[in-house]
């Protein structure tokens, strides 16, 4: 097997997996009321650090701005974040998660790392997945 049709296998293999578990978290993102555009958008704001700019949030969902916009709007009818003035620029706008939206990805995060077919590797295959992985997008 040459190194171009593993590297296809294994792409495929990581594909596959997002889908798998997408699917397996599917009914949570129905009961929290949210799409699977929705649900990234949730799994970004990170509950410990500060709030990203919108700005910042569409670099990580690798999207346009508005589209951010309407992501925020939906999560934000949903109480599950605020929008408040950045503190370091009043024109920019930063996301926050709200005591609902805390729990909603609190649920969310578990469903996933739960449900993943990573789930089903034993501690130890889990962390050389790790390494392997981490070395790969260091690389």
């Amino acid at each position: 097997m040459d190194g171009e049709s593993l590297t296809y296998q294994l792409l495929r293999l990581v594909h596959a997996m997002d889908r798998a578990t997408d699917e397996q978290v599917r009914d949570v993102m129905g009961e929290l009321g949210i799409t699977h555009a929705l649900a990234d958008a949730l799994w970004q704001l990170d509950p410990d650090a500060a709030g990203p700019t919108m700005r910042e949030m569409a670099a990580a969902l690798r999207c346009d701005p508005s589209t951010v916009t309407f992501l925020a709007d939906r999560l934000e009818h949903l109480s599950y974040v605020t929008r408040a003035p950045a503190p370091h620029d009043r024109r920019t706008k930063v996301l926050a998660l709200t005591d609902a939206g805390r729990a909603a990805r609190r649920r969310l995060v578990e469903a996933a790392t739960t449900r993943t077919p990573i789930a089903r590797l034993s501690r130890e295959e889990q962390v050389a997945l790790h390494g392997l992985l981490t070395k790969a997008m260091t690389a």
